[in-house]
């Protein structure tokens, strides 16, 4: 956009007003960008260990895909005494560095659900875990766990 025109020995020189529209484009872009690198930045394979308020701890193993569409994928399993415990994982959600996985799973003829709730930091993801029935919702465990990427 040419704002005006003015000559100084014989050469025109023309001063134009500074448009942002481009800059700010760019701007845009760029933290749309970093939100989707964040997002997918969590995206791997993670092997840590639980530990319970009632004393019990095992390891743990999270896995976290996000498909072609955006959707997020999971799966978990654990130990409990000793056994490999697989999980049917019915929810995942992640929101910059925060991970929210719920999922359920059989303990000794039980049926559970367990949400973990975490934010990667580094190559660590960690966070807390609530445990409960799946028939009256009632609270069975609560804890911590950590896990570092492979």
């Amino acid at each position: 956009m040419v704002a005006k025109s003015e000559t100084t020995g014989g050469v025109i020189r023309e001063a134009t007003s500074v448009c942002y529209r481009g800059p700010m484009r760019v701007l845009i872009f760029c933290l749309a960008l970093a939100a989707v690198l964040c997002a997918a930045g969590v995206a791997g394979k993670y092997k840590g260990s639980y530990s319970g308020a009632a004393g019990e701890s095992g390891e743990i193993q999270v896995t976290l895909k996000q498909s072609d569409d955006g959707a997020w994928k999971s799966e978990v399993t654990f130990t409990y005494d000793g056994e490999n415990i697989k999980t049917k994982v019915k929810s995942v959600t992640v929101d910059g560095a925060k991970v929210k996985i719920v999922y359920e799973f059989d303990l000794e003829d039980n049926g559970l659900e367990s949400t973990l709730a975490g934010e990667l930091s580094g190559t660590t993801l960690a966070g807390d875990y609530k445990t409960k029935a799946g028939e009256d919702g009632s609270s069975v465990s609560e804890g911590t766990w950590k896990c570092v990427a492979q």
